[in-house]
């Protein structure tokens, strides 16, 4: 027991930062939170999604864009237990944030071993280091506390993998194991779908030999139960509606601007005056495609996206400006990188793989700077710091030092509380856009006074009907009878989201664009904040503020 406080006591910090006020911060919820939530509820009560599904094994149509179905089973039994609350949907997700930093110690210790070290008087091995690193890691913090799919892989990969490494190693039991545990990370996020296989297909291939030496029938029982566990997943992705999220995102598909760019390159080029043909040899849809995916790649290896900048968009509590990492990581990771090479650890191949396997599915989308589309790489950098630090205190005299030890743990606290203040306390006032926020309320009001209006009209957007849906409470039965009115109108205008019908309705709840009209007696009009202009001031009845105080949200109505 007490050859293991330190990991229990890491575990511990990592259970509290990851669960405390869980089902108020962050401050608001995301649609996809909201939408999984829901279909939760709604097989617990009628065996049936919110489209009328049952059971969906591969797929969930979500908002007609079809989403994967892990972490949707996991939050099943979250709401059959704690209800249709905000707590219980990102319950599962905070769980395998904890067990994630679990994974790492045991992918780390069968990668470096266990040797320990003394740090101010505590005995530390490097598997310790990495799980702490990865307790009070901001990118997992953050994952881990919205129902975010890509949080799964920060659990199933390391130990998938640790599994699939110690298999190898002798323990047959633990290789066959290994293999549905990464089959559930196929079922978890559409990255895993490619990274996994080919991760798996880079390692067996550079190591042939000695798997060969081993023997080869050795591998069987593991090929075959993952080819079992993962051909649903990959059927339907070939075959049904698993990828449209896919399809929509990758970057050949191109937009109106993309094709507009590529014309304008082409018709304006002065090669264009000596040759229409080799203008079109620099300037086209290959060319625009394998430039956008380097520049999408190079984006996901730069310092100052994992550790000054973030990502560039807060939908997922990711704050711009601030890294995903800390930045006295930094120096950590390049440490390592540098001792790795020298060193020619055996492992090097490895890590290589995935970090430059990790990046593809994220880099062959539109955008970079995406953190969840990069999320098989939660766990990597940790253990690559981790890494660094063990050489520097056992390879570097200064480090040695209390007084310099003493130092860097002073370091590692500030920034900690820095960033739990930002995340807890200052985050809901400087980004209070993001993540939906104000619907809780929002709904609570619509709530009270829905009766007395014929009609409550949504400015369509947003995705407002699941909200609608979870914050009433409203029975599954009917959502499932309205829906089944909407796919036929999604599937005949070949739209990719619910909300770009307009309009459509849920019981009382119209979604639609809003125009002057829909200002009629009888009516309970909610538009958000930006839409208000002058002309409807005399309508207003209620709002729903920011803390910021401006607003959010508009009720309004003809009195």
């Amino acid at each position: 027991m007490r050859h293991h406080l330190p990991l229990i006591i890491i575990l511990i910090f990592a259970a509290l930062v990851r669960l405390i006020v869980l089902g108020q911060v962050p401050t608001g919820i995301t649609a996809d939170e909201v939408s999984q939530g829901y279909s939760a509820y709604s097989l617990l009560r009628t065996g049936k999604d919110e489209w009328g599904l049952n059971f969906p094994l591969t797929s969930f149509r979500a908002f007609a864009d079809y989403r994967a179905p892990l972490q949707t089973y996991l939050i099943l039994p979250s709401v059959a237990l704690f209800g249709l609350t905000e707590f219980a949907v990102r319950l599962p997700s905070a769980i395998f944030g904890i067990l994630a930093v679990l994974a790492v110690y045991l992918l780390t210790g069968e990668l470096f071993g266990r040797k320990k070290i003394t740090i101010l008087g505590v005995e530390l091995g490097i598997a310790e280091v990495a799980a702490l690193f990865m307790a009070l890691s901001p990118w997992s913090i953050q994952f881990s506390r919205t129902a975010l799919e890509a949080n799964f892989a920060s659990f199933l990969f390391p130990l998938g993998f640790f599994l699939f490494l110690r298999g190898l190693r002798g323990n047959r039991t633990l290789l066959v194991l290994s293999a549905p545990v990464l089959a559930l990370d196929l079922y978890s996020y559409l990255a895993a779908k490619l990274f996994v296989p080919l991760f798996l297909l880079s390692y067996l291939v550079f190591n042939r030999r000695q798997i060969a030496q081993a023997g080869f029938r050795r591998l069987l029982p593991f090929i075959v139960v993952l080819a079992l566990i993962a051909a649903p997943i990959y059927l339907d992705t070939l075959f049904g509606p698993g990828n449209v999220r896919g399809k929509d995102l990758v970057i050949t598909n191109f937009s109106l601007e993309n094709i507009r760019e590529i014309s304008i390159e082409q018709y304006f080029s002065p090669l264009a005056k000596y040759s229409t043909q080799l203008v079109r040899v620099f300037s086209n849809k290959l060319v625009f495609t394998v430039h956008q995916f380097i520049q999408n790649y190079v984006s996901y290896l730069s310092p100052t996206f994992w550790f000054t900048e973030g990502g560039r968009e807060i939908t997922y509590s990711v704050f711009p400006g601030y890294g995903l990492l800390p930045l006295w990581m930094f120096p950590l990771v390049i440490f390592a990188i540098f001792r790795l090479f020298v060193n020619k650890e055996k492992n090097l191949p490895l890590l290589l793989f995935w970090l430059f396997l990790a990046i593809i599915p994220a880099a062959i989308t539109k955008e970079g700077y995406r953190p969840n589309r990069a999320g098989s790489l939660l766990g990597f950098w940790e253990i690559v710091a981790a890494y660094g630090f063990w050489q520097l205190l056992t390879g570097v005299k200064l480090f040695q030092k209390k007084s310099v030890q003493v130092g860097l743990l002073s370091v590692c606290v500030i920034s900690l509380v820095s960033y739990l203040n930002l995340y807890f306390f200052t985050s809901v006032a400087k980004y209070p856009t993001s993540l939906s926020y104000g619907y809780r309320d929002l709904m609570k009001k619509v709530s009270e006074v829905s009766d007395n209006y014929q009609q409550i009209i949504f400015d369509k957007g947003s995705q407002s009907q699941i909200f609608v849906a979870f914050y009433t409470r409203m029975d599954p039965a009917t959502y499932q009878k309205y829906s089944e009115t909407w796919w036929p109108r999604i599937e005949f205008g070949n739209v990719l989201f619910l909300d770009m019908l307009d309009p459509y309705s849920l019981d009382k709840y119209i979604f639609k664009s809003f125009n002057r009209s829909d200002l009629a007696k009888g009516n309970l009009v909610v538009i958000r904040g930006e839409k208000m202009n002058p002309d409807f001031e005399p309508f207003v009845v209620d709002s729903i503020k920011y803390p910021d105080q401006s607003t959010a949200f508009y009720l309004l109505t003809k009195r």
